[in-house]
């Protein structure tokens, strides 16, 4: 199993918000009063809570199931819970089942706020319905991601373009930039004339028609995207189960062999080996070099189905890159 799926949790949904309760949230504070529209307890992908039962106390308590006698498995961590009604005894409504987002819906407007998309909520809504829009055509949730993530870099593509740009345009300059940072390099930081250093910093932007914020602006401007795929591609039950091609036969768990993230790892090394060097700091040159070590142990265990999406804008930020180029 992937080690970035929610484990169980308390949830609870009053006054228009969610609270989830982690069980060490639980451990120090077992029970809850409220007014509860639903109550209960979910996971990464199914949830069982008490629709509607109004002035409530749930009181919650951490369940752990040791494997079997000879299995190497890992004790099953759960979350009960004991609801009291404060009003008088009448049928309650239960739901439980997947935290399908259109099945959710159905069940109650404030339901798939029970779906953990963190904060980029709005923007992950969309891009769930458009994968399922595109998987309707395509059949295949890989594939699906595949395509999706194009159609996503090329509405991007006029930001990625102009950071890109600017970028090599700071590369040009870097030489000059260097020999007036050498110039005041044995001025301390507080010494007055440390200033002119900025001055001259300054003009030689203007000269060349440089902004060092153009290259980092546009780039900012997309990571609610690249946050929101994240959140939609670690917690859509529509991918659980789902296979891709080959050893990949459910796009939630990790790769079992690793090809994707060393794919991943491997196309981050040729994009930084082609892009223009952000600074010629020899200190942050070596930290870079570094970053594709580093993002391919993270993504050992992602979900196939994220890698899937970071593998492929990387192939397509190389092409772009060798667009601008070239």
């Amino acid at each position: 199993m992937s080690r970035y799926v929610q484990k169980p949790e308390g949830l609870l949904f009053e006054n228009g918000k969610v609270q989830r309760l982690s069980t060490s949230d639980l451990a120090k504070k077992p029970t809850y009063d409220g007014d509860f529209r639903y109550v209960g307890v979910d996971d990464n992908y199914f949830m069982t809570v008490a629709l509607f039962p109004g002035p409530s106390q749930v009181t919650y308590q951490a369940v752990s199931i040791p494997p079997p006698p000879g299995s190497k498995d890992a004790p099953r961590d759960l979350v009960a819970y004991v609801l009291e009604p404060k009003q008088p005894p009448t049928p309650l409504k239960f739901f439980f089942g997947p935290k399908d987002f259109d099945v959710l819906t159905a069940v109650d407007r404030d339901a798939p706020s029970a779906i953990n998309f963190g904060w980029f909520a709005v923007i992950v809504v969309p891009l769930l319905r458009s994968l399922k829009w595109v998987n309707g055509y395509v059949g295949n949730y890989g594939w699906s991601i595949i395509i999706l993530t194009v159609i996503i870099n090329a509405i991007l593509f006029p930001l990625q373009h102009k950071s890109v740009v600017s970028m090599r345009r700071m590369q040009e300059i870097q030489p000059e930039v260097k020999a007036i940072q050498d110039r005041y390099a044995k001025l301390k930081a507080t010494d007055p004339a440390k200033q002119k250093m900025n001055t001259e910093m300054m003009a030689l932007y203007r000269e060349r028609g440089v902004n060092p914020a153009s290259g980092c602006v546009p780039m900012i401007l997309t990571f609610p995207i690249l946050f929101a795929m994240w959140a939609l591609l670690s917690t859509a039950i529509e991918l659980r189960g789902a296979p891709f091609v080959g050893w990949i036969h459910d796009l939630t768990q990790h790769d079992p062999y690793y090809v994707l993230p060393l794919l991943m790892g491997g196309t981050t090394v040729w994009q930084q080996r082609i892009s223009p060097a952000p600074s010629a700091d020899p200190v942050q040159a070596r930290m870079m070099m570094f970053m594709p070590l580093i993002f391919t142990v993270m993504f050992l265990w992602l979900p196939a189905g994220a890698v899937i999406y970071y593998a492929v804008s990387n192939l397509w930020r190389i092409g772009q890159q060798y667009a601008t180029n070239y």
